[in-house]
């Protein structure tokens, strides 16, 4: 089982789980973006996305203070990223890498 160790509430673990598996098993982006578009507010939408476009950003090298003036955002936002893209195991460098094949 998945472990959400953000939260001790298993209920909001097994959402966050069973959120992950629905857009796992979509296998047309527009039922994800349906999906995606009716469980998330436009700001909540835009957020994430920003947030995706500055890890593929740092990915290829862009500085983090151009990140942030090229999509308005915060440095500590990018520097999560930075930081997540940097582990050894990143989930973030596994997917852009896949994407770059």
């Amino acid at each position: 089982m998945f472990l959400m160790t953000e939260t001790k509430d298993s209920a909001v673990a097994d959402s966050f789980y069973e959120i992950c598996k629905i857009l796992a098993d979509c296998s047309n982006p527009k039922d994800a973006a349906d999906f995606l578009s009716c469980l998330c507010t436009p700001a909540e939408r835009a957020d994430f996305s920003k947030r995706w476009l500055s890890v593929k950003e740092l990915y290829k090298g862009t500085p983090q203070r151009e990140i942030a003036k090229k999509f308005n955002m915060s440095l500590c936002k990018i520097t999560r990223g930075s930081k997540e893209l940097r582990k050894e195991d990143s989930a973030f460098r596994k997917i852009l890498d896949k994407l770059e094949k």
